[in-house]
């Protein structure tokens, strides 16, 4: 599938999502580090699908966009939305599946990889 097609509105999400148990995982993914991605693809291995909500949040690294189209590139990802804080939970109302909302560990995540870049930059 074209990483593309898998960018989707939150308000295409619950036409696109269809029948099938899903797994959200829902996160500022800033930046989207190789272990993130590890931790994706084993999330997916116990479930159907998985969806990717990108926070759409001020002070981060990357645009919510860029953010979303490294995440689409990842195999296992079925769909990616951007969202704001909560607009996500509206549009999975009612849907059958299982929320990963792990968006203060994103926060901490990301600014210790800010941390950890200047600490390098300093150091040379």
């Amino acid at each position: 599938m074209d990483t593309r097609e898998k960018i989707v509105p939150v308000a295409d999400l619950r036409r696109r999502m269809g029948a099938g148990e899903w797994l959200a995982a829902v996160g500022l993914f800033d930046p989207l580090t190789a272990a993130q991605a590890a931790r994706l693809a084993d999330m997916q291995n116990g479930c159907g699908n998985l969806l990717a909500i990108v926070l759409d949040e001020p002070d981060t690294l990357l645009t919510a966009d860029a953010r979303a189209a490294l995440i689409a590139g990842l195999r296992g990802v079925r769909l990616v939305a951007v969202a704001r804080t909560d607009e996500w939970k509206e549009a999975l109302a009612g849907l059958r599946v299982k929320i990963l909302d792990d968006g203060q560990a994103e926060r901490i995540r990301s600014r210790e990889f800010v941390e950890f870049v200047f600490a390098r930059q300093s150091s040379g």
